[in-house]
């Protein structure tokens, strides 16, 4: 367009001077006037005819608004200005004025208002020379007939612009429009004056999210807006491509967002399509097209072959003939079978055979696949290695993307062999013990009716026992649970070894033996006489009673222990009950050997079990009365004897009976001993002597220093291995300041029955702040020697000694002893039993200062104790007892 322009500026003018020059000829004018005057109105027709396709391109390219009446008035001066220079014979420059008003007019109003402006100044040019106006009245009559013409042609040329103008805006407009359905930006450059054209869609993906920032019209200014990992990339490769002469098209992919959304991926192309000389680049387009799409498929397609080959199933992609068309590595690994020896070969799994011999039918498989269907089953499958398998399988077919009948089936192994394997090793952890592998209690209450259907109908008679170890559990707690394992697993391959049949199912097998719970076990034994049965179970008891060798030197090569055992049993079909109740009565039969003494056997006797049926329903109360707070504590005051200062109190068991009132230990205290009762109740003393303590502390008794608790442990609690931690446990509980305020009391014959193992534990319980008592000392003396190896800060003296040592001298004489004992070691020593004053006075001759008993004060409630020891302060029971001698030194 331009160049036509210019082409029209230059070839119109002269072709005007042309005829201008011939009619002045004509005319008679001299040949030099003539083509002076030509000249002079070429040059002004082509100034005009410049300034007005100026103007209208101009107008055409860059419209632009502005205020309501400036187009109106700068038409108007142009055509006021125009016509008045008609009249003035000598204009000069002037006549530049309606082209200068022309071209300002231009850029305010539309490309029309410039092309009718444009012809109404050309127009009045020519009738003004028509009219001889002065100003072109110098060229005579017929220079303005040819003005006049040129005038016409001229108006033409304005109209022929306007109308090419149009036709290029309509072009560019189409342009635009199939650029923007394409979802294409494009930007286009003319080097080095910046940006020739940039679509909305350019700008759009462009423009920077942060208002404060420009884009800038430089090629390179608007990678600003690029994603920041995109920028040098994209920068770099423009500036290679605008530098480098040999390559003049790049493409390449980076992140923008459009109108400050999120980043999406785009494709640039840039092209050069002009250089210069130097080999700079001239010319530069760029486009941007969306392909988010295209790499969210390319990640889908990268993600789905990651999950394809990371997986930890085995997957195959198979044809409609079982080929493996793709197969991940943990499908190799099920198969046995490398990737390359697998790919074009049918699925092991899926082979006839396996199929056949997995229950399944071929043809069933393929119709319900290709109505598009999954399948899934079990396939039992021989390998080529010849292994054979188990597989969980599942095929799927592949969807098609025209939606055609799926070619190919996605195949999904997993192998249930380990899978199988825990199940059964599940199933039959709960039929057999794990340690010993004998079946367990309810294995053993499956086979018992099979066992007593037999009887019935081979007319035989069934020995139901249970075997107890005596004292197993200080083998555990003495030498640990490694041990303890070994002997357990000894003994049973004895009894095991001395059943009669082999282990099966009754009735094929004769005996059978099973592990009840932990040293416990039970028999089915198949006899004849009940002489027959008590021969069987003493058999059993003698192996038992044989010394366990330990020879493996990771838990103690060369061990031998001695282990005991009880056992209770019934005769079935003479004790004619059901299998839970036969159970139950050889439990009742062992509770009675056990009493009886170590190493017995018993059978059972239904008046004998009545009575012991009656015990068991007393500690099923004790049970009760533990869990719904009827027992209680009361407390015992120690007194210094000399003093009369209250040192301590030792905590004692109470029952508190809804029907029997307040009981004391010995009421109800030995029914549990043989059970795991008895550590509960001791557990519970520990933790409310250890709260009352605190309470106590609190309360500020005692000046705010506590009070000291002795509490009673027994020979059970004490040597269960995990004591020393448990009491640990309930010390945690309380303020820190508890701990050295509790001691414990334990019988001399407990504790020096097993000094070894006993030293450990109180070794353990010393740690923790805790002071331990020897309690009813005397008892044990010949075992005194014992003594020095124990971490002991108190020896109690009996109170039958110190209760008959007014009247006995032998009893005089053994409290003498043992305060002197007490006094070499470096034991403090407390009379327990103190009666009266006599008795008080007589202990502080002998030099035992500490004393607790009835004639001081009787056990009693915790509430109580405080006033006690405000009247005890008070009275005068403490200057009686001093009033005898004074203290042995």
């Amino acid at each position: 367009m331009a160049c036509f322009a210019l082409l029209a500026g230059l070839a119109a003018p002269l072709l005007g001077g042309l005829l201008a020059t011939g009619a002045m000829l004509a005319a008679g004018l001299a040949t030099r006037t003539a083509v002076a005057a030509g000249l002079a109105l070429a040059g002004c027709w082509a100034l005009a005819l410049l300034s007005t396709g100026t103007a209208l391109q101009a107008g055409a390219q860059r419209p632009r608004r502005s205020g309501r009446w400036t187009g109106p008035a700068l038409a108007c001066a142009a055509l006021a200005s125009q016509a008045a220079l008609g009249w003035l014979a000598q204009s000069g420059v002037l006549v530049l004025v309606p082209h200068v008003l022309l071209c300002l007019h231009a850029l305010q109003a539309s490309p029309r208002n410039n092309a009718r402006l444009g012809t109404a100044l050309l127009a009045i040019w020519a009738l003004g020379a028509m009219a001889g106006l002065p100003a072109y009245g110098v060229y005579g009559a017929y220079a303005a007939w040819a003005a006049f013409a040129v005038g016409a042609l001229l108006a033409v040329l304005p109209l022929a612009i306007i109308v090419l103008s149009q036709h290029q805006i309509r072009d560019r407009d189409g342009w635009r429009g199939a650029l923007d359905a394409q979802g294409l930006a494009l930007a286009e450059w003319r080097l080095p004056e910046g940006r020739r054209h940039a679509s909305a869609r350019w700008l759009a993906l462009t423009t920077p999210a942060d208002p404060g920032s420009k884009a800038g019209s430089a090629p390179l200014d608007w990678i600003r807006a690029a994603h920041p990992r995109d920028r040098e990339p994209v920068r770099r490769s423009l500036r290679e491509l605008l530098h480098t002469a040999g390559e003049d098209r790049i493409g390449l992919t980076l992140r923008l967002a459009a109108d400050g959304g999120d980043w999406r991926w785009h494709e640039l192309q840039a092209h050069v399509p002009q250089r210069d000389r130097r080999g700079r680049a001239r010319n530069l387009i760029m486009t941007l097209a969306d392909v988010s799409w295209r790499h969210m498929a390319e990640e889908r397609e990268r993600m789905s072959a990651t999950l394809f080959q990371q997986a930890a199933e085995g997957l195959a992609v198979v044809d409609l003939q079982w080929r493996i068309v793709e197969v991940n590595p943990a499908c190799c690994d099920l198969l046995h079978a490398s990737r390359e020896s697998l790919m074009g070969r049918p699925a092991a799994p899926l082979s006839l055979a396996n199929l056949q011999r997995s229950g399944h039918d071929p043809a069933a498989m393929q119709a319900r696949l290709n109505s598009g269907e999954s399948w899934s089953g079990q396939l039992q499958a021989e390998l080529d290695d010849g292994g054979r398998h188990v597989f969980a399988a599942r095929l799927s077919p592949v969807p098609e993307a025209d939606g055609a009948k799926p070619r190919w089936r996605l195949l999904s192994l997993t192998d249930l062999g380990e899978t199988l394997r825990q199940q059964e090793l599940l199933r039959r952890s709960l039929r057999y013990d794990v340690a010993t592998g004998l079946p367990n209690r309810d294995e053993f209450m499956r086979l018992l009716p099979h066992a007593m259907s037999a009887a019935n109908r081979d007319g035989f008679k069934l020995v139901i026992g249970v075997i107890d170890l005596d004292d197993f559990g200080h083998v555990n707690a003495e030498h640990g649970q490694l041990v303890a394992d070994a002997v357990l697993l000894q003994l049973s391959a004895r009894l095991q070894a001395t059943l009669r049949g082999a282990r099966g199912a009754w009735p094929d097998t004769a005996d059978q033996l099973a592990r009840l719970h932990g040293d416990e076990f039970a028999v089915l034994l198949r006899v004849q006489t009940p002489e027959e049965a008590q021969r069987a179970v003493d058999r059993l008891l003698g192996l038992l009673s044989t010394p366990v060798a330990i020879r493996e030197s990771r838990i103690g090569d060369g061990l031998a222990l001695e282990i005991g055992a009880s056992m209770g049993a019934t005769l079935y079909p003479l004790d004619d009950a059901d299998p839970e109740t036969l159970l139950r009565h050889a439990g009742h039969a062992l509770y009675r050997a056990k009493h009886a003494g170590r190493g017995r056997v018993q059978f059972h006797d239904p008046m004998l079990d009545q009575r012991d049926e009656a015990g068991l329903i007393a500690l099923a109360r004790l049970q009760k009365a533990l869990d719904s707070d009827e027992l209680l504590l009361h407390y015992q005051p120690q007194i210094d004897l000399r003093t009369g200062q209250v040192m301590g109190v030792e905590a004692l068991l109470r029952w508190q009976h809804p029907e029997r009132g307040l009981l004391t230990p010995a009421h109800f205290l030995p029914l549990s001993e043989t059970t795991g009762l008895a550590i509960q109740i001791g557990d519970w003393v520990i933790e409310r002597a250890l709260a009352q303590m605190a309470a106590w502390t609190r309360a500020g008794l005692n000046d705010g220093r506590g009070l000291p608790v002795s509490v009673n442990v027994g020979a059970r609690q004490l040597r269960r291995p995990d004591f020393p931690q448990r009491l640990q446990e309930l010390i945690q509980r309380q303020p820190p300041e508890v701990a050295h305020l509790l001691h414990l009391d334990v019988l001399e014959s407990d504790a020096l029955a097993e000094t070894a193992a006993t030293q450990a534990l109180i070794q353990r319980c010393v740690a923790l702040g805790i002071g331990i008592a020897l309690d009813d000392f005397g008892a044990g003396y010949s075992k005194l020697s014992s003594l020095k190896r124990l971490s002991v800060d108190t020896l109690k003296l009996d109170r039958g000694y110190v209760q008959g040592m007014l009247g006995d001298a032998q009893d005089l004489s053994l409290v003498e002893g043992v305060i002197g004992l007490a006094r070499n070691i470096g034991c403090n020593v407390l009379a327990k039993g103190v009666e009266s004053r006599a008795h008080a006075r007589e202990l502080l001759r002998l030099g035992c200062r500490l004393g607790q008993g009835n004639g001081i004060a009787a056990a009693m409630h915790p509430m109580a104790l405080t006033g006690w020891m405000e009247t005890f302060a008070k009275g005068d029971w403490a200057s009686q007892a001093r009033a005898a001698a004074p203290l042995n030194p």
